[in-house]
């Protein structure tokens, strides 16, 4: 099947490279050199952007909110601005990923193809009532057929393709232990050690599912271990 990466980025040079090396796999581009662009560029229905956060015309984390509020197709922020409070809130405000300027093209064909088999996996309509599941907690259901988190309500909450991968891997695994390495897995990163990556991915769905009915929080960090879900999950 054809995939799309949508570049936004100002700097012909980087466009071409990064196209180029999508295209050794068979990702084709289009680009956006500004956030107007980009906008126009979405009526072609990408399957994934790769964003750099300097255009000549906005902010890229501006830009990145906007779209939060109206798609969930992933988003691999490509940037200079690569400090740790940028990965933060770019990665809290709906990035699912974050590569600093300049990368090894490599590593970013790897976690670009990791964030659109992923979101393939959303995408799926095809799904057998055998395959039809769904795991309650709290006031919350997860709905792996959909691929939605919904509320007590039975409304879809928004939480990503990064943040729903995480969610399972939890609701997966109650009260056993997670590593922050066995989490990088879920998300086919490499893992290295004090990237905060996975910390603000769990910080992010904490934020979401706020506190369980005696106050305490869905998920529970262990010192030098990482973390663990620590609410009864069953089947819907």
């Amino acid at each position: 099947m054809n995939q799309t990466a949508l570049i936004v980025e100002d700097d012909p040079g980087t466009r071409h490279v990064v196209s180029t090396t999508l295209g050794t796999v068979g990702i084709s581009s289009i680009f956006a050199e500004n956030g107007a662009a980009m906008w126009r560029q979405l009526d072609q229905q990408p399957d994934v952007v790769i964003l750099d956060l300097s255009l000549p015309d906005a902010d890229g984390l501006e830009l990145l909110r906007q779209l939060r509020q109206q798609s969930e197709i992933p988003v691999l922020i490509h940037s200079t601005r690569s400090d740790e409070i940028e990965r933060i809130i770019g990665i809290e405000i709906g990035a699912d990923d974050f590569l600093p300027k300049p990368c090894n093209m490599r590593e970013l064909l790897a976690r670009t193809r990791a964030l659109l088999r992923r979101s393939q996996l959303r995408s799926q309509t095809t799904v057998s009532r055998a395959d039809f599941k769904r795991l309650r907690f709290g006031h919350w259901t997860l709905d792996t057929a959909a691929r939605e988190l919904l509320n007590g309500d039975g409304e879809p909450v928004s939480i990503g393709v990064s943040g729903f991968s995480l969610l399972m891997a939890f609701l997966e695994h109650p009260f056993e232990p997670l590593s922050r390495e066995s989490l990088s897995r879920v998300l086919k990163r490499e893992y290295i050690p004090y990237d905060r990556i996975i910390d603000v991915h769990v910080s992010q769905i904490r934020r979401i599912l706020g506190k369980q009915a005696d106050g305490s929080s869905f998920i529970k960090t262990l010192r030098s271990q990482g973390y663990v879900f620590v609410s009864q999950v069953d089947l819907a």
